[in-house]
């Protein structure tokens, strides 16, 4: 029989330290922590581009850049979206959490990328992509 991944005595550690930072930490949300920690287990699950120990050892900076950028990006979200439609604070963790980690690195390993798609966006909303008659 395979031995589960973490055992029980390890994850009753890791849900008691969840619970001890979260403690130590009480000017921060609840919902924002939990939210970023979720955004931050989206991009270690689902990037594929890096090694499995890079993916783990950029947790803790992700949700920290979820915590972070949480009220930044849930007011992008509500610009972006319908009037009647407003984010709060934990759906920007989540998305900040989940995106702001992979931005950084491709920044860093091209930051002239960045500025290009930037500039090539920005001027085709120039080109005629309107609706002028």
């Amino acid at each position: 029989m395979a031995d589960p991944l973490i055992s029980s005595t390890g994850k009753a550690g890791l849900t008691v330290l969840g619970i001890s930072i979260a403690g130590l930490t009480p000017q921060i949300d609840a919902g924002v922590l939990v939210a970023a920690t979720f955004g931050a287990l989206i991009f270690v699950f689902t990037n594929k581009e890096y090694s499995l120990l890079v993916r783990w050892l950029l947790l803790i900076p992700s949700i920290v850049a979820g915590i972070t950028a949480a009220p930044l990006t849930a007011s992008l979200i509500t610009v972006a979206t319908p009037d009647e439609v407003k984010a709060r604070l934990p759906i920007g963790a989540l998305v900040a959490s989940a995106v702001v980690v992979k931005v950084l690195m491709s920044f860093a390993s091209d930051p002239g990328a960045v500025f290009r798609a930037l500039l090539s966006s920005v001027s085709s909303l120039f080109k005629g992509g309107g609706n002028a008659k």
